[in-house]
C-alpha cells in the first residue's frame, strides 16, 4: 500500500511562492524611446556590446534594453504576418504602403 500525502489547502505546488508587490511597468521616457526605436530601425540585432552601451546611455537595465529589441523583432514579424494573412493591400487604412519589386 502507497503513502499518502496530503497538503494543507492554500499550500499546493501550483501556487509557488507568495507573490510580493507586483513589479512597476516601465514606460520609456520620450527620449528613450525614439533613441531604441532609431537604433532598431539601423540594426534589429545589436550586439551585447551594444546593448551595453545603450543601456548605460539611457539609464535603462540591461535586460530592459535586450528585451526592447526581442519584443521589436517580435512585433516587425507579427505585423508582417499580419498584413500578409488577411490579404491586406497596400491602399487599405492600417497597413503599410510598402511594395516591393524584383530587382
Amino acid at each position: 500500500m502507497g503513502i499518502v500525502v496530503l497538503q494543507e489547502e492554500g499550500a499546493g505546488a501550483a501556487q509557488g511562492p507568495k507573490p510580493g508587490p507586483k513589479k512597476q511597468r516601465l514606460v520609456f521616457t520620450d527620449l528613450q524611446r525614439r533613441t531604441l526605436i532609431a537604433i532598431f530601425k539601423e540594426n534589429k540585432r545589436p550586439s551585447k556590446e551594444m546593448q551595453i552601451t545603450i543601456s548605460q546611455q539611457l539609464g535603462l537595465e540591461l535586460n530592459t534594453v535586450s528585451n526592447f529589441f526581442m519584443n521589436a523583432r517580435r512585433r516587425c514579424v507579427d505585423r508582417w504576418h499580419d498584413e500578409h494573412a488577411h490579404g491586406a493591400s497596400p491602399g487599405q487604412p492600417g497597413t503599410s504602403a510598402t511594395t516591393f519589386s524584383k530587382a
